[in-house]
């Protein structure tokens, strides 16, 4: 996918700022919309372009009162900087779609244009904070912080990102372990839990966003870190639920909140599927069955409304994703193909993957997976596809920028925010790099 950025010429712009130059010195010239007449669209300018787009629409009856006039790019609204009566001037918005229409409406009135406006999607990797290769754990502003391993991630309602350190190659297993916060917007980091005990996995927050659950490798612990106690730690563990069945449980290796009956959700290694309430530990077996024994797996609800009883399971040792219904209790294969590890994007039935870890849903409901071995993030469309994102399959290493140029190092966990930019931890590289789509 080509990164290509499209601006407005410098005569074109001249010209705009002439006639709103104009338009506003000129008082008396003002045109008022007239509601008794319709809108007429004549043209607009650029045809294409990506997000930020200065674009020039013609036509008559528009008024000279930005606030009054609405554009769409589909059904995503545009900024209005300014009319002149028969020359709009607006800022095309984030992600409207691919083949987006373009409307004009003030007040009841409404007109669109029959030419269709392309929009290009631009996607940069860029570099937050980390360095690679670092030997010590480093806090303060976003370019002093560098870590050990920073593999699975969380944002919290006020953008705070929570990242499960490792410790080095041939570091203490027990001791070496952290939790670290970073905070993009108040260039800040610091370490919230100095040491997990035994490593840290995929963290889950709440739902109201306030708290972070971070399951621990080989025990029945977690951790649960709140802004309503200012973050300080504290140490939980499952325990059997009178009324539940028996269960075992080896390494847990991710939690999952499910808004479909409110309990958070955990898979063993040997495939015991669990639900619990995260502020008292009580667990329930959630599955007569084991799903998928012997493999590791990164688990995630759909928060859509009419899907939360869907869960998505990667199963990393078997390099390939599946979906649990709740309702029915159907476990049925995804995207890839199980137990075959490779690398190759098309329809998700003939789709490869290579040790798939954390993944997530983003706002527009396309399933993205750090796609570990194969050092890419790849996406699962809504069309039932398999795309990758960034990086360049079997290609290790550290490179900011486009589809075509940029590179990843072992990706483990990924996280996105309200506005769809993506968060990566970078393992390999010991950084965490951002993804924007826009």
């Amino acid at each position: 996918m080509k990164n290509v950025i499209f601006k407005v010429g410098a005569s074109l712009l001249v010209c705009l700022g002439m006639a709103f130059s104009a338009c506003e010195d000129d008082a008396g010239t003002k045109k008022v919309h007239d509601p008794n007449k319709p809108i007429v669209l004549t043209d607009f300018y650029p045809k294409e372009g990506g997000i930020a787009t200065k674009m020039i629409i013609s036509g008559e009856n528009f008024g000279t009162d930005p606030k009054q006039l609405q554009v769409y790019f589909n059904e995503t609204p545009a900024a209005v900087i300014n009319s002149t009566g028969d020359k709009v001037y607006v800022i095309v918005p984030r992600k409207p779609g691919e083949d987006c229409t373009v409307s004009v409406q003030v007040g009841d009135n409404k007109a669109t244009f029959d030419e269709h406006f392309e929009y290009h999607i631009q996607t940069t990797l860029t570099t937050m904070c980390g360095v690679p290769g670092a030997q010590e754990i480093v806090t303060g502003t976003l370019a002093e912080t560098q870590f050990w391993h920073g593999r699975y991630l969380a944002l919290d309602k006020d953008h705070n990102l929570f990242v499960c350190l490792r410790a080095l190659e041939g570091g203490d297993y027990y001791n070496d372990n952290k939790v670290l916060l970073i905070n993009e917007e108040e260039d800040k980091s610091q370490i919230l839990i100095p040491n997990t005990g035994v490593p840290a996995n995929q963290p889950c927050m709440s739902e109201d966003g306030t708290t972070c659950y971070i399951p621990l490798d080989n025990s029945l612990d977690y951790w649960e870190l709140s802004s309503k106690n200012q973050w300080a730690p504290r140490k939980m563990s499952l325990r059997k639920d009178p009324l539940s069945e028996d269960f075992s449980i080896d390494y847990k290796h991710s939690f999952a909140i499910c808004k479909y009956d409110g309990y958070m959700y955990t898979r063993a290694k040997n495939g015991a599927l669990l639900k619990f309430d995260p502020e008292t530990g009580l667990t329930q077996l959630a599955t007569p069955d084991p799903l998928m024994p012997t493999s590791d797996s990164y688990i995630l609800f759909s928060p859509f409304e009419g899907q939360e009883h869907i869960l998505y399971l990667a199963y990393t040792n078997a390099n390939c994703i599946y979906t649990y219904n709740l309702q029915t209790g159907e476990h049925r294969l995804y995207a890839g193909m199980t137990n075959v590890a490779g690398y190759a994007d098309g329809p998700v039935e003939y789709a490869l993957f290579d040790q798939p870890h954390q993944m997530i849903l983003s706002p527009d409901n396309e399933l993205y997976i750090a796609d570990t071995n194969n050092h890419v993030i790849r996406k699962v469309t809504r069309e039932g596809r398999v795309e990758t994102v960034i990086g360049q399959a079997g290609v290790s290493g550290y490179v900011d920028g486009d589809p075509e140029t940029a590179l990843l190092n072992q990706p483990y966990g990924v996280a996105v925010d309200e506005d769809g930019i993506i968060y990566v931890g970078d393992d390999g590289n010991q950084t965490i790099r951002r993804l924007a789509i826009e």
